[in-house]
């Protein structure tokens, strides 16, 4: 009898503990459904962080890269900058939970869907041609595709999708190749992606093959100028037959040789492009702030009248206000020139009222021999997301409110058409009348869309 009533309550006991323990492991999940939950509307982008104290694996041996480009700079006042998102609600309700999901699903499967293309008709060409199911290779012949694509699926948790890809990444000799190559596209696509794949990955072969690309690049800084010149022959280490450089693409180099002399402890790269950016700032100017579209290679003065923030200007002006976002605010030149740039624009290059029924809307036009044009390229409709990060970072409302109607004009040029897609560009009036059958205020519309990086040109009736 005894010995039954120590084995009930031993039961008991059993019993007792499971229920314990599968009470602290629930409350052990829910603090931590709880923490990530927190984790997705906290802010998401820490600008400190890339700064902080740490130590960076290279070849056989560690090195600090804490306020470091490179080991021959070190950047003094790197701050917290503030915080670019939305201030969300912590508590997401069931149903805008189950939106952002199906969001978030439609585009990995739209990202599949594109992806499985490319590697079934086209695996290891630059891109697919999707009326023809062959491959192109325009863009060195290293994969662009492939390339361009590794940090997309490491956040989309596609693992053996970028593990495959990550062996061929390993394959390519990125100091060779057929034809020319553009420097500015080299960079943007190829370094820049195998950087952040290093980033999110750890994984060194990307870093390795970054460092072999940057290395590759180097020569063709060796202008009298010190602008890059953009057509170059990796195999031959010499320029083409272009003796000018584009603005944009002289100007959107830096973050990507910054964050390299960061990671390899090579402050080369930094100096390259930092050239590059003090050569544009002491550059003579007709306005302050706004830069002609191209220069000389020997002389490094602007060859051009021609100042726009669409084909040839855009980016310059994005990468001014990223570089000091990146840098932490430790070089107060990048500040300077876009504050610079961004209050000639206002002045310069945006006009409103020019659509009789929508006056709220904002357009961009161009200046030639400070003349000023009435047109807008597709291309500028990246101001609106560069003016809403400046206004958060810099503490400019003004130009959040000018961010949001500039954007809604860029819509309503995909809004007004028959497929919903966007006009190449469009030119408007900025008195009064306008093109037949087109808006009021419009005076003809450019009946072509760009699918970049690709460039196939499709018309409005193509749908």
């Amino acid at each position: 009898m005894r010995r039954g009533t120590t084995i009930r309550i031993w039961g008991l006991n059993t019993r007792l503990r499971l229920i314990i323990l599968l009470l602290f492991i629930f409350g052990l999940l829910s603090y931590n459904l709880i923490s990530i939950s927190d984790f997705e509307y906290s802010d998401i982008i820490d600008y400190q962080s890339i700064w902080e104290n740490s130590q960076q694996w290279f070849g056989d041996k560690f090195f600090s890269v804490s306020h470091d480009l490179g080991s021959q700079v070190h950047l003094d006042n790197v701050t917290r900058l503030p915080k670019i998102q939305c201030e969300f609600s912590k508590r997401e309700t069931r149903d805008e939970k189950l939106l952002r999901e199906f969001r978030r699903d439609s585009i990995k499967n739209g990202f599949l869907h594109a992806w499985n293309g490319y590697t079934k008709y086209a695996w290891g060409y630059d891109e697919l041609l999707p009326t023809t199911n062959k491959g192109r290779n325009n863009f060195n012949g290293w994969g662009a595709t492939i390339i361009d694509s590794l940090d997309t699926m490491w956040i989309m948790d596609l693992k053996e999708e970028f593990i495959r890809s990550r062996d061929f990444v390993q394959s390519v000799n990125f100091t060779q190749t057929k034809n020319s190559i553009s420097v500015f596209e080299t960079t943007i696509r190829y370094l820049g992606g195998l950087l952040s794949a290093y980033e999110l990955s750890k994984d060194k072969i990307f870093l390795e093959k970054a460092l072999e690309l940057g290395n590759a690049l180097l020569p063709s800084f060796n202008s009298p100028s010190g602008l890059p010149y953009n057509e170059w022959y990796l195999t031959r280490n010499e320029s083409g037959s272009n003796s000018q450089v584009v603005l944009a693409q002289a100007g959107t180099l830096q973050l990507e040789f910054m964050k390299l002399s960061q990671l390899t402890g090579d402050s080369e790269f930094f100096f390259k492009v930092q050239n590059i950016t003090n050569l544009l700032d002491n550059a003579k100017k007709e306005i302050p702030g706004l830069y002609p579209l191209s220069l000389s290679h020997s002389t490094g003065t602007f060859t051009t009248s021609h100042i726009s923030f669409g084909a040839n200007g855009d980016s310059f002006y994005e990468y001014l206000l990223k570089e000091y976002i990146y840098v932490g605010g430790a070089i107060d030149q990048y500040r300077r020139m876009y504050i610079e740039s961004i209050d000639s624009m206002h002045t310069h290059l945006v006009k409103d009222d020019i659509i009789k029924d929508r006056p709220e809307l904002l357009f961009l036009g161009e200046l030639s021999s400070n003349q000023f044009m009435s047109e807008m390229d597709h291309l500028s409709c990246f101001v609106p997301g560069m003016l809403a990060m400046g206004s958060k970072i810099l503490d400019r409302p003004n130009d959040l409110e000018a961010a949001i109607r500039l954007a809604e004009t860029c819509y309503w040029t995909y809004n007004m058409t028959y497929t919903g897609i966007g006009p190449e560009k469009i030119w408007y009036s900025t008195s009064s009348g306008g093109g037949w059958n087109l808006p009021t205020g419009l005076v003809r519309i450019n009946s072509k869309y760009i699918l970049r990086p690709g460039k196939k040109r499709l018309s409005f009736t193509d749908f």
